[in-house]
């Protein structure tokens, strides 16, 4: 079968996504195909089939204006000077190069719950990983590297996606963590009006589960953007891991010089570790939210 010529049957507009049987395995609901701005991209998610591939295809102006509406630039100009100099007709397609949209790579593969169980699946490996948390695969939308051996997080603005962060299985790989992008405003995980600051991203997948909105800064300082984000909440905590004191009391009065009202927390442990004490110093800190304190905070 030529798969290129079975995916342009399909007719995908832009951003449509199709979900279905694979052509080439055969396996049910492992296939999809999705046209992404103009470029075709279709896998298999089935852990013993290769398929893969993508094609650059033309896009109507109709397609164009809507994506347009997506980046910070002035779209009536800018199609109105397109369709008067060389493209009078409305109904053509062209292909034009749209500002850059970050993507993972073909080879990072989702979390897909009707996937094989089998041990060396990616649904198996996430499976395995998030239970060693106390996380939920499924609903942290994770993917997995095949060629890194790495679980996937992404990260997202507005429901978008415009990074990812990926955490080696094997903890002698070197590095531990890797950035897929450059997103600048970090990992936040949750919808709660407190913030806790941690290390990783799986810390603030951690912090989520106990009911306070987890935020990881993914990087080794706190910059403009981690704090203009960290000005949306009524209360913002700092609880990095117990090695990482210096930076936790800096991180707190940075913030509290910027006009968030910050409190620094003591951890014994990584949170995602899920120690006794700590669970109970955060759960405690969260129960008594709109209350008085009574945590081992920092003096800063």
């Amino acid at each position: 079968m030529n798969i290129l010529s079975y995916v342009e049957d399909l007719d995908l507009s832009d951003g449509q996504k199709h979900r279905g049987k694979c052509p080439e395995c055969g396996r049910s609901n492992t296939f999809t195909a999705t046209n992404k701005m103009g470029k075709l991209v279709w896998n298999c998610y089935a852990n013993s089939c290769s398929l893969s591939g993508a094609k650059n295809i033309p896009m109507s102006v109709d397609e164009i204006r809507k994506r347009m509406k997506d980046f910070k630039i002035n779209r009536d100009l800018a199609l109105d000077h397109l369709e008067k100099s060389n493209y009078p007709y409305k109904d053509k397609k062209i292909n034009v190069k749209l500002p850059e949209v970050f993507s993972l790579p073909e080879w990072v593969k989702p979390y897909t719950p009707y996937d094989s169980d089998l041990d060396d699946s990616p649904k198996a490996i996430i499976d395995k990983f998030c239970e060693g948390y106390g996380l939920w695969a499924e609903d942290l939308e994770l993917h997995y590297d095949i060629k890194e051996d790495r679980i996937v997080f992404p990260v997202q603005d507005d429901g978008k996606l415009v990074d990812a962060v990926g955490r080696s299985i094997d903890d002698s790989v070197v590095p531990k963590w890797k950035r897929y992008g450059t997103y600048a405003e970090g990992f936040i995980r949750g919808q709660h009006q407190l913030a806790i600051v941690v290390e990783d991203v799986v810390s603030a997948c951690v912090i989520e589960t106990l009911g306070a909105t987890g935020v990881a800064i993914l990087g080794t300082t706190l910059n403009a953007n981690h704090i203009e984000a960290l000005r949306g909440f009524k209360r913002v905590i700092v609880a990095l891991d117990p090695d990482a004191a210096e930076k936790t009391i800096a991180y707190t009065k940075m913030l509290r010089a910027n006009g968030v009202h910050t409190l620094a927390l003591k951890l014994l442990d990584d949170i995602k570790y899920r120690r006794e004490e700590d669970i109970a110093f955060i759960t405690n800190t969260i129960k008594e939210f709109n209350g008085t304190f009574t945590t081992k905070e920092f003096t800063v």
